[in-house]
């Protein structure tokens, strides 16, 4: 047999790639689209965001999304370390049951408010304008640096406790309960609507000073 046998031998043919069939074919690769962000709407104003809408006739806040109404009030603090053992233990003791009589919603919120000496400035400056005395106007005159001086570098702490019900009658019932079972620890204090619009502002402007200090009673 002869070695080189022609007829037997192992013909290579060349493969034709087809189209298409290329690893670097880019031809058939997709390219996704990128979702873009979605734009947040901001709100025009305030009023949009606020969860108060408005405040009625009785001086109660109407919250907005139908979620009813509330009021803020005042507890009277009181310095527990000047008590004796029995007032002390009293005062705790009933603060600890009201906390587990009162099942509804409510925040007690503290915020320091500048000391209002406005009213004792006035007076001593009308005492300087009718004095003539030396020595008496040199005294006046340093009480009124000193209130001057309270009013901005001093705060009092105060303590407020915010009350919720879905409608007015329900909000007006459960203040007057409040009052009642917490009128020998702290009794309640109503406040103006001045003051009560002034502690939203602290609220909301944590970092600014606040618009006024006074409140009435």
């Amino acid at each position: 047999m002869a070695i080189f046998n022609e007829p037997n031998r192992t013909r290579l043919v060349k493969k034709t790639k087809r189209k298409g069939s290329s690893i670097f074919d880019e031809s058939n690769i997709e390219t996704k689209k990128e979702d873009k962000p979605k734009k947040i709407k901001v709100k025009s104003s305030f009023a949009e965001i606020s969860p108060i809408i408005d405040i009625t006739g009785n001086g109660y806040f109407q919250l907005s999304n139908e979620d009813g109404y509330m009021e803020i009030v005042q507890l009277t603090s009181t310095d527990i370390y000047a008590l004796n053992h029995d007032d002390k233990e009293k005062k705790i003791y009933s603060l600890a049951y009201f906390l587990q009589w009162y099942q509804y919603d409510m925040k007690i919120i503290p915020l320091n408010f500048p000391v209002d000496t406005s009213g004792q400035q006035q007076f001593i400056l009308k005492k300087l304008d009718r004095t003539t005395n030396a020595q008496y106007r040199l005294f006046l005159e340093q009480k009124l640096k000193e209130l001057q001086f309270i009013e901005t570098e001093r705060a009092n702490r105060e303590y407020y406790m915010f009350i919720y019900a879905d409608d007015e009658f329900t909000l007006h019932s459960r203040i007057k309960a409040v009052s009642a079972q917490m009128n020998v620890v702290c009794p309640i204090v109503r406040l103006s609507d001045e003051k009560k619009i002034n502690i939203l502002y602290k609220l909301n402007n944590l970092n600014s000073k606040n618009k006024s200090s006074k409140g009435d009673k």
